[in-house]
This record gives C-alpha cells, structure tokens and sequence, in this order.
C-alpha cells in the first residue's frame, strides 16, 4: 500500500477515535496535528507527538485518546488567558494541563488508559535516547514531567526514572513541593488547577533562566528538539477564540474581495478529452479499456435496471380501462346494462417511471492517481455511463488536472511580474470534458478512452475543478442533479502551497464543499480510491479498486443515493 495512503488512513482512525470519544464532530487529525472546525488547536505535551508510519499503532491510539480527552476537559479560551507570556513557562504550563486531562481518564475504560501509558512510556524511552536528560534544562522539564504525572495518578515511579530524577527532584521539593501537594485533589477544577500549574510554570522557567544565562534561547531550542515535540500549525490555522483563524492569516484571506486569489488566468483550458492524444493512440486505449471491461463480473443491463430504480421518480401516465376494480367508467354503463354479469366497468389511473436525473462524475487526474489503479477508474466510470444511459439518465465524465508541473506558465508569469507576496493560485488549471450530457456513451467512448494515458495526469486544483462542474450541472434542465467527485486525497499543487500558505488549497475545497452541501439544488458525494475522503464531504464512500471490480464498486451509487439493497 502507498505510504500515503496508508498514514492518511491511520490518521483517519485516530480522527474517527477522538470524535467519538470526545463529542466533538467537527474533530480532526491530520500531519500529526488536532484540528476543530477547520482551526488548529496547539498543543505542547511531548508524549503527544507520533509519526504514525514509524510509531506503534498503540502509541498513535494513545495519542489520540490524550487528545480526545483534552478537548473534553480543557476550556480552552480559559486556559490561553492563564498561560504565561514565556516559552518554557508556556510549555510547561500546557504539559501539566494535558497531564490533568489524561488523569481524568475512566476508571473504567482499561483500554484506554493503557493506550495512554504505552505512548507516555514510548515518548519516555526516546526522549532519553536523544540525550534530553544530559542536558540541565532537559532534564528539568523531564523531571518535572514525570513528577506530576505521578502525583495525578498516584502512581510509583519507575526505577530508571527515579534514578535520573532524584537530584532534580531534591532541587524542586522546596519550592514547589506544596503546590505538587495539592494537584492531585485540585485536578477536577481547571481553574483551581490551574493556579497551582502556574506556581509551578514560573518556579522552572526561573530555574531554567538561572541555569543557561546568555545561552537560553539555544538551550530552549534544543530542549524543544530532545522533547521530541510535536509539530505547531503555522499561524494561520491555529484556533482562536470564536472559531475565526489567527492573527498570522494570509492577507488573499482577509481581503473582502476574492478569497481565492489566483494571479494568471491567461493559460487556463477546457479542453474535450478527443483533443489530448491521436485517434491512432485513443482507438488502441479504447481497445485496452473494452478487454478491461469485458473482464469484470458485472451485466450492465442489470445495473441499468438497477439504477432505473435508484433514480427513477413514478409519474401519473394516463389510465388503464376495462379494470374490475377502480373509478367507475361511465362510458362502459351500457355494457353494464346489457349484460349485467359484466364487470369490466371500471378504471384506474397508470404511473410509470420517469428518470429525471442527471449525474455527472468528476475525475482527479492528479499525479496521485497513476498509483492508485487509475485503469479501475476509468472501467468504473465507462461501466457506469453504459448503465445510466440504458436507463435513460444522462451522465458526464469530467477530470481535472494542471496544465504543468510547478506552476506551469502562470508561474513563469509571477516571476516576471517581480514575485508579488501572497500571489493566490500558481499553476495553469486544465478541466477536461471527456463525455458530455448531450453525447451518447457511445459517440464518446474513444474520448473516454483517453483515461487510459496518464501523460496529462499532473497536479491538482480540486476546488476551482468542482466549482466548474458544478456551473455545468446547473445549466441542465433535469431537476436531479448528482455530482459524484472520484478522488484520492487532498489538493495539491507545489507551487501554489509554497508561496503561499500550506493549506490554501484544502481551505478554499472545503469552502467550496460547504457552498454546495448547503445548496438543495445538487446531491454532492464522493468516491475515495483507497482512502475515506469524510474529511472533505458529508456524503462519501472508500472504495478498494485493486483486482477484479466487485460488487462493491457497482453499488456505489446506490450506497451514496439512498437505495436500500439486499
């Protein structure tokens, strides 16, 4: 499996975890980060840090259970209106509040607290072998890390532990020695708490000061780097009281005008997918894409009739006469009359099933996607066209990529123009209609075809390609209208997230999703390739398209359009 995708799914877990732990919905983990509504929430206990590849799964779970419980006990507008204005104070201060959360931790729930020693014990082991301990202010920070942690928990300390910390411990004894005291009786009131976790913050940022003299500043970095803290959020993301991004916000964000700036529109292309290679080379992908259809276990006249009744709306269509049984036909009275054994007098009003839907697949053909069986893709989408056109539902086939690889010639543009700050989008879009609503699956299969060469595959603007396809949708005149995004991650684009802020591109998706989640007017879902794409979309399903494609994959729009199977 990618490692991409495979860190991406362990995040997910770990996002799925603290929400369901903590009650908060709108939680999310990703780069090894906790996000709320979008915001990021920083925090500083070291043991919260994990790389999930290379951490232990039980750590990574630990993690997120500390982080589910941090949301659940910390009022956060209260604690950053305590928290000291200096970086260790501050970092300590927000070490011993973790500390409280995790020691609030059920009794009951085993699993969980085990979870939490285990990523504590692990943080402790590599902590120690960076050299942290060697160090007067590492070491200080460990021990008073370790202190607390079995003050609030009433634990014993271990041996190793004890023995590097007595000395320290000697040192803290009496200065902070009553307020260690009192932690443990104090730790179900934050504010209370956190009086004490402020006595203590300031007795060791004083200490630390007093040790290293002229060399703070060096000796807090590496302190930091020997803690093996986890990352921050650039400015920003970070979450600020009432929800709203940090005072660092880009200035393309604040602006009242556009809040997705891009600097050159003069390369951007829709283009049909017949224009992208020679009829030569889409005859011989065509040929490629029938034999990977002809492969997989599915009849397409039983998925139409399948999709016929996913989609399908039951319409008044006249009447049935000679009924037995109904409205009374007054035109058959004088049959009746003549023959008073005859029945047939009645009618009942006919309804037949009326399609009036149109759904329309929009592709990522990002680089991402040449490893994540793009073949399969493109026999899902073909199968699917097939079968909504037997149906009598209209379908479009569209995808989405960039014009160049870093930046293309917008980029080329913004350096002549003097590389302005905060330039907004930086590559060339490129939006490729491969079947439109108006031609036949059959008129459109050699451009369909093109799926199958990955040549024009290349990054990814994932906001502006579903704005686009969602003005399509609007022109049509069906009253359904289904928008199916089929994607394996997040937008990207190098140069646009270098020289501007890291999660521009993510920001402005999830704006646009909003925008149309909120809009009754178009059914928005998604398909994941291989990754749950629930961090983007209300309405999504994972699909694993290796080998032959199942039942599974040809229930996907019914498991996203409501139809009750089985």
């Amino acid at each position: 499996m990618n490692e991409q995708v495979r860190k991406r799914q362990i995040e997910r877990h770990c996002a799925a975890s603290i929400r369901a732990l903590s009650g908060h919905s709108r939680a999310e983990y990703r780069r090894e980060l906790l996000f709320e509504d979008g915001h990021g929430i920083d925090l500083y206990s070291p043991h919260l840090a994990a790389d999930v590849l290379n951490h232990s799964l039980q750590r990574c779970r630990g993690v997120a259970d500390g982080m589910a419980l941090r949301l659940i006990h910390t009022d956060f507008a209260l604690h950053r209106s305590l928290q000291p204005d200096d970086d260790i104070g501050r970092m300590v201060f927000d070490i011993l509040e973790q500390l409280r959360a995790e020691s609030l931790a059920p009794e009951a729930m085993k699993g969980l607290r085990l979870n939490l020693d285990r990523a504590f014990s692990e943080w402790c082991q590599e902590s120690r072998n960076s050299g942290l301990t060697e160090n007067e202010l590492g070491l200080l920070i460990y021990s008073v890390i370790q202190i607390v942690r079995s003050r609030l928990n009433d634990l014993p300390q271990d041996e190793e532990v004890e023995g590097l910390i007595e000395s320290t411990r000697f040192k803290l004894a009496p200065v902070i020695g009553d307020q260690l005291a009192k932690l443990r009786a104090a730790r179900f009131d934050q504010k209370e708490y956190a009086g004490l976790a402020l006595n203590i913050s300031r007795v060791v940022s004083e200490m630390a000061k007093a040790a290293a003299g002229e060399t703070l500043d060096q000796e807090v970095s590496k302190a930091r780097h020997r803690l093996l803290m986890p990352r921050q959020h650039e400015s920003e993301d970070r979450y600020v009281e009432g929800g709203a991004p940090g005072a660092g916000q880009t200035q393309a964000m604040e602006d009242e005008g556009d809040p997705y700036p891009v600097f050159c529109r003069d390369y951007d292309r829709e283009v049909e997918g017949r224009s992208l290679y020679r009829l030569a080379q889409r005859t011989q992908l065509r040929q490629q894409l029938d034999k990977l259809v002809a492969a997989q276990a599915v009849s397409v006249p039983r998925l139409a009739q399948r999709l016929k009744q996913l989609f399908a709306v039951v319409e008044r269509s006249g009447w049935n006469f000679g009924e037995e049984e109904g409205y009374l036909d007054g035109r058959r009275l004088s049959q009746l009359a003549a023959n008073s054994g005859y029945t047939r007098v009645f009618k009942q009003q006919r309804y037949s099933p009326w399609c009036d839907t149109v759904v329309t697949f929009l592709l990522d053909n990002s680089g991402s996607m040449k490893r994540q069986r793009f073949e399969a893709v493109a026999v899902m989408v073909d199968i699917y066209s097939r079968a909504l056109e037997l149906a009598g539902i209209r379908s479009e086939i569209l995808g989405f990529t960039t014009g160049g690889w870093t930046g293309g010639e917008s980029i080329k543009a913004w350096r002549a123009a003097g590389m302005p700050e905060q330039p907004g989008r930086l590559n060339d879009r490129l939006h490729i209609v491969y079947k439109d609503a108006d031609t036949s699956w059959r008129r459109a299969r050699y451009s369909i075809s093109s799926l199958l060469n990955t040549n024009h595959f290349r990054e990814g603007l994932d906001g502006e390609a579903l704005e686009w396809a969602a003005q399509r949708l609007q022109s049509v005149n069906e009253s359904r209208k289904c928008l199916v995004v089929v994607s394996d991650g997040a937008p990207m684009d190098s140069a646009t997230a270098h020289y501007n802020d890291e999660y521009f591109l993510e920001r402005h998706l999830k704006h646009v999703i909003d925008k149309l989640e909120r809009d009754p007017s178009i059914e928005l879902t998604s398909i994941g390739i291989a990754l749950d794409m629930s961090e983007f979309f209300n309405r999504s399903i994972a699909l694993d398209l290796t080998g032959t494609l199942g039942n599974r994959v040809f229930r996907a729009l019914e498991d996203l359009y409501g139809f009750k199977h089985g």
